[in-house]
């Protein structure tokens, strides 16, 4: 899981749930600004973090201030010591091991929340508190709420993640060509990687590359993988799927840019490492790196200008199995406060999940690996629509990452690709299915 983690279709009624308008203190709700305040007994409260790390980082990135607020909690960090978390997971369960809070990105929902019957909604609590769902990005409430089958909350939504163009300017200054701009349409893009698409001596520069698994998860179209209710794939039945697809591959169809690579490091290192590429449609770095870059919007579709990709979320939970639901509900309520989203944003650690436009502007101000850079391109869009879940999501957009790999050497065709996706996903949610 990145710094930027590591990303829906009905609209979400906020009317009975918002708790009244944002209060003039900026905070979660007025009930909950005066709750926060009263003496309360000591508790400790179990953080689960399902990716390798510290107590030292955490406490330094979110949990110091979460300490200053509530002086009579003490704060417990559990991090996945390894890869196999859901085995991890399994020991903390056997062992009785308390878990209050879990931050997890959403595209693990079914990989580490499900399975363990962790669920648990906070509707009533959230009615309860007076706390104010209006103040968040509509958007982030529609990815929460399509985590479930019947519109449950059950996280809160911490920080986000979008898509941008980031690009390579000694590439575009070799070749005496203009830098991409915010606003631009695909096809915009499209002509401009033709003209940095270049060979000089020994050196084939790539003109555009990005993350099939990415841009096909974080889609402005809001293509969903596998129905909800059939948990059937919809590539071949969704006909947006092709052109979704065919838009992205004819920058590989551009000579001298075939996607040659078969794995996503190699694909990151034409950008950060060999420095070929010159435009990167991905997330942001959220460490050092040597390439002179900087970034634009993502580019847009004509029939859907103003909307970006779709936002990668990392979400705080309150397991079933908590045992402090109350004291944790209070903690990630604070940590999307104006004040909380705001300190989170200029570290970088995520964009603000708020409509408070200031916590925006304040994105990367105390990061200087960001100084300098566009990164009032990273909120100017709309982010699109989640898509409604499946739990058979990742392993269907698995089979499509596989075969596009293929499909950008110009080995195989769009709709041979699509198809081949279909039978593979339909295959491999028969073996999860049966337990294989």
């Amino acid at each position: 899981m990145s710094m930027f983690i590591v990303l829906l279709t009905a609209a979400v009624s906020l009317a009975g749930c918002g708790g009244g308008q944002a209060s003039k203190s900026g905070q979660a709700g007025e009930s909950l600004a005066k709750t926060w305040e009263k003496p309360k007994e000591p508790v400790t409260i179990s953080f689960y973090l399902p990716y390798a790390g510290d107590t030292a980082t955490f406490m330094e990135q979110y949990g110091n201030s979460i300490a200053k607020k509530f002086p009579h909690v003490t704060l417990k960090v559990i991090n996945s010591p390894d890869t196999n978390v859901a085995g991890n997971l399994s020991n903390l369960l056997a062992s009785q091991e308390p878990i209050d809070i879990f931050l997890n990105g959403d595209t693990n929902h079914y990989r580490y929340i499900t399975p363990f019957k962790f669920e648990y909604d906070m509707t009533d609590m959230i009615k309860r508190s007076g706390y104010d769902l209006n103040r968040l990005e509509p958007s982030t409430l529609e990815a929460v709420k399509a985590l479930s089958p019947k519109g449950e909350m059950y996280a809160l939504p911490l920080r986000m993640n979008v898509m941008s163009l980031l690009y390579n300017k000694d590439i575009f200054d070799k070749f005496a060509v203009p830098y991409p701009t915010d606003g631009m349409t695909w096809d915009e893009a499209y002509e401009l990687a033709k003209r940095v698409t270049r060979k000089d001596g020994d050196t084939q520069y790539r003109g555009f590359i990005t993350q099939s698994y990415s841009i096909a998860w974080q889609n402005q179209m809001s293509l969903g993988f596998a129905d909800p209710k059939t948990d059937k794939p919809l590539f071949s039945s969704d006909e947006r799927w092709s052109q979704y697809v065919k838009n992205i591959n004819r920058f590989y169809e551009i000579p001298g840019n075939a996607l040659l690579e078969g794995s996503f490091g190699g694909i990151n290192n034409l950008f950060y490492t060999s420095k070929v590429a010159a435009m990167y449609a991905a997330s942001i770095p959220g460490t050092p790196q040597q390439v002179n870059w900087d970034l634009v919007t993502l580019p847009e579709f004509a029939n859907l200008r103003g909307i970006g990709s779709q936002a990668s979320l990392n979400l705080a939970y309150i397991p079933s199995i908590s045992k402090h639901k109350e004291q944790a509900f209070e903690i990630i309520a604070y940590m999307t406060s104006d004040e909380y989203q705001t300190e989170m944003a200029k570290k970088a650690l995520g964009l603000p999940v708020i409509k408070t436009q200031s916590a925006k502007d304040a994105f990367g101000q105390d990061n200087p690996n960001l100084a300098g850079k566009n990164l009032k391109a990273l909120t100017k869009n709309k982010p699109a629509a989640p898509f409604q879940q499946s739990p058979y999501q990742a392993i269907t957009n698995n089979q499509l990452e596989k075969l596009w790999y293929q499909l950008g050497k110009g080995q195989l065709d769009i709709n041979t690709t699509l198809r081949m996706a279909d039978e593979n996903a339909v295959k491999e949610i028969e073996k999860l299915k049966s337990g294989q």
